[in-house]
């Protein structure tokens, strides 16, 4: 989910698509806003990220529709109270991992924003704020970062994505940085402690960009984009494989691709894509798990399209509702900045 203004400039020529039929029905959320999660244990809560009026980002809670909306980290005493967001559920619904800015380090909280990720650790924080554990320590120079925490379906994992070398746009495949994908046991130590063990680190093809989304509602497979077969960070495409690193899929094969989540289910997985947009933004799309089958559910970067934005935006990190009708995601419209909006995509029958 990290972006650069490269994004813009390598896709600023696209092509011309006719109208099309709409599959999806979009529907605001939030007006400013980047990270979702959807809890699936019975309480229907949508955990989201947004920047608060001190300008670093914080957590909130809220049901589907919107109402009870409460901000779970502000003025948190707790916490440090600098950007706080990139979160998603544990599955009992009592927990949200974050990645959570350090309250002293060297660099700019810029490089901290949600999915650029410098300057962070993992933090493990109860769904009513009362207690916070720090999961994961970071080294806290610009070369190091983390992003996209998640646990798998069954609450015995935790996967991240973990940068080992800072950005260089004079390497095409560094311009985002070297990122490893991190797995551990996680466990608790009297049901009050939580612990994290035995970390693996994966880099499949070695130096390259790799983000990790978590595993698949069956815990066997982690979900991830790359750039490792191609020639920079702007080639990337969405992968699978198991949980010990073996038995790698690539689901797609051309142009670029990003920010892959699964249907409760496990049978479809969405991701973004620029194909056919003519802005040099991106869309969502949808395929089989094996990869088969791809379309288009969203026309944001389509002119012509009433879902047209008037401008490129960049479909984010998503998550589905637990009945799979239909999912929250973020929008990105700076990729500088790294504003955003939220939004609700009902899939049509």
């Amino acid at each position: 989910m990290r972006k650069s203004v490269w994004l813009f400039l390598f896709f600023a020529a696209g092509c011309n698509v006719a109208p099309v039929h709409l599959p999806t029905a979009v529907t605001p959320f939030r007006e400013h806003g980047l990270d979702v999660s959807w809890d699936y244990s019975g309480s229907n809560r949508i955990a989201y990220s947004m920047k608060e009026s001190d300008g670093y980002y914080d957590i909130h809670l809220a049901q589907p529709n919107g109402s009870n909306d409460t901000c779970l980290t502000c003025n948190h005493p707790d916490l440090p109270n600098k950007h706080i967001a990139n979160m998603a559920w544990y599955p009992d619904g009592k927990w949200l991992v974050a990645v959570v800015e350090k309250a002293n380090h060297p660099g700019s909280s810029t490089d901290a924003l949600p999915g650029f990720g410098a300057y962070c650790d993992i933090w493990l924080i109860s769904s009513d704020g009362k207690k916070t554990f720090k999961l994961v320590d970071i080294p806290n120079d610009y070369d190091h970062g983390v992003i996209c925490p998640r646990f798998s379906p069954n609450g015995k994992y935790l996967s991240w994505t973990d940068r080992k070398a800072a950005p260089n746009p004079l390497y095409p495949k560094q311009t985002a940085g070297y990122w490893t994908m991190k797995v551990a046991d996680f466990s608790w130590i009297g049901d009050t402690i939580p612990v994290v063990s035995n970390v693996r680190t994966f880099e499949p093809s070695g130096d390259a960009f790799y983000e990790c989304y978590g595993f698949s509602p069956d815990n066997a497979r982690l979900i991830f984009c790359s750039d490792m077969d191609g020639t920079s960070f702007l080639d990337e495409h969405i992968y699978t494989m198991d949980t010990s690193g073996n038995n790698i899929v690539k689901l797609t094969d051309k142009d670029y691709n990003e920010h892959g989540f699964y249907t409760p289910d496990g049978s479809k997985i969405v991701w973004m894509t620029n194909t056919k947009s003519n802005t040099g933004g991106t869309d969502w799309w949808m395929m089989n798990a094996d990869g088969s089958n791809k379309q288009q559910l969203t026309y944001f970067n389509v002119q012509n399209n009433e879902q047209y934005a008037g401008h490129a935006v960049w479909a984010g990190l998503g998550w589905f509702s637990p009945n799979g009708t239909q999912f929250i995601g973020g929008v990105q419209q700076d990729l500088i900045t790294q504003e955003g909006k939220i939004v609700m995509v009902n899939l049509l029958p």
